[in-house]
């Protein structure tokens, strides 16, 4: 959202924004503003972040458990067990789609002045949180201006929503019926890949494929101009193989960690070369692993940085390491960012995954080594062949890569906005109302 703001300017659209004005979140990167285009008019809403309210609760529990009290072990933890589970339920059946909700009734009431004052031309909306889309159908209806519907990840099909339903029939009866309001009303559904795009139009039987188009998540070269000023974040001299964000909390680093291990003590070279960063990610899961290993001199655990300090670590790093949850039924139906920043810096890349859709999508840059990510012989192999290929030339294809430049997806975004406002004979007809259809 901050690149379609940034960029959406310059193809004859302004950008007029509605957020949050108290939203919880751990980590902020105020270097971010610096990228919004002066003038911008950005709206602030109220919200009750429930987040908020569950951190401030906990922290008590963790001044004691740091030493701050006398209680014991087993005096902690009945209270702390009761609150997890308070608050499991409360997530689990109060917030539906998710606790962004909460922010929904405000949110119209004030967006309806905005639209009103602004004169707006056309509503989008981009998920998660999923709750936002509800909003665009109230704002759509109200207003009767185009909108369109942009889904950064999968919906009532992703992988941890999948979850949630198991035992909670209707939590997941409501998701799905809103699920299908959103996409039956919206003039256009964007996805960030083309099987989620076909996951859609195999569900419902209502959408043409004209109105479901793939805008994929890229890169932006803004964020790399600064990399080669200021100071090295890596040492020099050694081989570096970095992987950028969250370690995914339902992804096994295990056998990564062993192929690593594995090779060091095979090759005096790698033993002596080889670092490891993972940046945006803490030593609370594998830090003892590693040490049992042998490996705290060489895997390192960064945990958050800035944007542009992660880039410059990208930017430093010999090769670049990226994993996906191994399922392979939604393979492809996310790709991140960050994997189109990996690739615009054409650097080899280890790409840990099933084989499916990803792979095959990645594959085209030149540039990717996909491994299962169980397979220890075969992440071995791959860093030794990146370890062998040090110091080549950037390679990959460029005119691919070229693709996902931030400023030419916005363009593609403002396409679709003229197309719905300015000639209405090509917007596509929607059902006037709900038809009693079976649920696919």
């Amino acid at each position: 959202m901050l690149k379609l703001a940034k960029y959406l300017g310059d193809f004859g659209w302004e950008p007029v924004v509605q957020t949050a004005r108290n939203p919880y979140w751990p980590r902020w990167d105020a270097e971010l503003l610096a990228e919004l285009p002066r003038g911008i008019r950005v709206h602030r809403t109220p919200t009750f972040e429930f987040e908020r309210f569950e951190e401030r609760l906990a922290r008590p529990f963790r001044r004691r458990s740091d030493g701050g009290s006398a209680q014991s072990g087993s005096e902690r933890a009945g209270p702390q067990r009761a609150l997890r589970a308070l608050r499991n339920a409360i997530h689990r059946y109060v917030f539906v789609p998710d606790a962004q909700i909460a922010w929904l009734p405000g949110a119209f009431l004030h967006g309806l002045l905005i639209a009103r004052r602004e004169r707006v031309d056309a509503l989008f909306t981009s998920s998660p949180p999923n709750s936002v889309h509800l909003l665009g159908r109230l704002m759509a209806a109200a207003l009767g201006r185009p909108w369109v519907a942009d889904f950064r990840d999968p919906w009532t099909d992703g992988v941890r929503r999948r979850k949630a339903y198991v035992g909670n029939a209707g939590r997941e009866a409501l998701e799905s019926a809103a699920e299908r309001m959103v996409l039956r009303r919206a003039d256009r559904i964007l996805v960030s890949a083309e099987p989620l795009r076909a996951r859609f139009l195999a569900k419902y039987d209502f959408l043409s494929p004209e109105r479901v188009v793939v805008l994929p998540n890229g890169f932006d070269p803004d964020d790399f101009a600064g990399c080669e000023t200021g100071g090295r974040e890596l040492e020099a001299g050694r081989f570096h193989v970095t992987a950028s964000g969250t370690m995914e909390s339902m992804f096994d680093f295990g056998p990564f960690l062993r192929a690593v291990a594995e090779l060091v003590a095979e090759d005096a070279d790698l033993r002596a070369d080889l670092r490891i960063n993972l940046v945006g990610t803490t030593a609370a899961r594998y830090g003892p692993e590693t040490e049992r290993l042998g490996l705290a001199d060489r895997v390192r655990f960064y945990g958050w940085v800035s944007k542009s300090q992660n880039v410059r670590y990208l930017q430093q790093s010999d090769a670049l390491l990226m994993h996906l949850i191994p399922q392979r039924s939604g393979t492809a139906e996310k790709l991140p960012a960050r994997a189109f920043e990996c690739l615009y810096l054409r650097k080899p890349l280890l790409f840990l995954s099933v084989p499916g859709a990803t792979t095959e999508f990645l594959a085209q840059s030149g540039l990717v080594t996909s491994v299962a990510p169980d397979d220890v012989a075969g992440i071995k192999r791959a860093l030794r062949q990146q370890y062998a290929r040090r110091g080549a030339p950037a390679g990959g294809d460029p005119a691919f890569i070229a693709r996902f430049d931030r400023r030419r997806l916005t363009e593609r975004l403002a396409a679709i906005l003229d197309e719905l406002t300015r000639t209405p004979a090509l917007m596509t007809a929607r059902p006037a109302r709900e038809e009693a259809r079976p649920s696919p």
